[in-house]
């Protein structure tokens, strides 16, 4: 016959009945711990984890039916297997032993040979218990990752969508001086140079595109980044270019200050673009006519910092404190009907932080608002 496998909590008054059922317990392989009570077996109970309990009825201080009464209303006992054991068989109390929701009910004096049937069918329920919870708790942690993997993909869908709306807007931008220019005797150089320009952010768009269809192999939860020496100086030239269009339509003027030479950091190229189109789009469509939007880079200890500044309406105290959640409609409004889904800032940060920087705002109303990046230099 094979031993039991488990850990019983024997509660009884008396000393004697304890020891005796212990040693049974023990002699059919189980490992045992006692109570004299019920307060002392609630205070076990809620220390350690035990398969099974017998609970004599009749106890000074807590007796067995109020000890399974309270065990039946703390979720983390009342699966816990109980059986009751009394000298008096008396059918009222087996009965609402049953009813409070005992397992089974023993006369004293115990037999062995029974007991250890009872146990045997209490403990498997109680496996099959345990296993089952197991596989609940995968399940909802399955549940949970499924959430998380859903909310990732909205979000990726969401910036991937975002993006393809500036490059939309300076091909729209382009088309009205390809129109415009088609009156002019030089309406031939002025074609080119659009045509140029839209093939650049049609392009774009195709390679934002790409990286949709590439989502599906995504995983770990952020977006891959694959990582070079970037130098930040050429790349604020190429974006404040790619934006020019859309600034002279508001007759916005775009400069780059900065006293280095080179300025180099570890990032994905394409991503440290997007960081940087985000703000400066995000300046432009924020900006009065005739203003100056303009961007610094400099190097700070071992750092390289980017800021850039506007001359809008700027940033109030409530807008600085959600200016970086997604969704988040700030006081200012865009100043040529453009659309603001609140998704710029949010990516921004997002892929700052992939790249281990740092960004802030700040802002003084009516003056402006300054944007500014820290990201770790490229060694060497």
């Amino acid at each position: 016959m094979m031993n039991l496998k488990g850990h019983v909590l024997v509660v009884d008054d008396l000393e004697t009945n304890r020891e005796a059922l212990a040693r049974m317990l023990e002699r059919e392989g189980l490992t045992t711990s006692v109570a004299q009570d019920g307060l002392e077996a609630l205070e076990r109970l809620r220390e350690s984890s035990f398969d099974a309990v017998l609970l004599d009825v009749m106890m000074p201080r807590l007796d067995g039916i109020q000890t399974l009464t309270v065990m039946k209303r703390e979720e983390a006992l009342r699966d816990i297997p109980v059986i009751m054991l009394s000298a008096v068989n008396e059918a009222r109390a087996i009965r609402e032993c049953i009813e409070l929701g005992a397992d089974d009910y023993l006369p004293k004096p115990i037999d062995r040979s029974l007991l250890r049937a009872r146990l045997s069918s209490g403990l498997r329920r109680k496996e099959l218990l345990d296993r089952e919870k197991a596989n609940l708790q995968r399940l909802e942690a399955t549940n949970e990752e499924l959430r998380r993997l859903g909310q990732l993909k909205s979000r990726f869908l969401a910036t991937a969508a975002h993006d393809l709306k500036n490059p939309l807007t300076t091909v729209l931008i382009l088309l009205d001086q390809i129109t415009e220019a088609a009156a002019s005797v030089e309406s031939g150089a002025a074609q080119r140079r659009s045509a140029d320009r839209i093939r650049e952010s049609v392009n774009r768009m195709l390679g934002i595109i790409q990286a949709i269809l590439d989502s599906a192999t995504h995983e770990a939860g952020v977006l891959p980044l694959v990582l070079e020496p970037v130098d930040l100086i050429p790349l604020a030239r190429t974006v404040l270019e790619e934006n020019q269009d859309y600034a002279q339509s508001k007759h916005l003027h775009l400069a780059l200050a900065t006293g280095e030479s080179s300025l180099k950091i570890l990032a994905d190229h394409a991503r440290m673009r997007d960081v940087l189109d985000n703000l400066v789009n995000n300046a432009i469509k924020f900006s009065p006519h005739q203003r100056k939007i303009e961007v610094r880079l400099a190097r700070s200890d071992r750092r390289a910092r980017l800021e850039v500044l506007d001359e809008g309406p700027g940033l109030t105290d409530e807008d600085l404190q959600k200016a970086f959640a997604p969704y988040q409609r700030l006081s200012a409004r865009p100043t040529g009907n453009e659309i603001s889904t609140g998704l710029g800032l949010s990516i921004v940060k997002h892929l700052v932080e992939l790249h281990h920087g740092s960004v802030k705002a700040s802002s003084t109303p009516g003056q402006g608002a300054v944007f500014t990046l820290e990201l770790p230099l490229a060694e060497g």
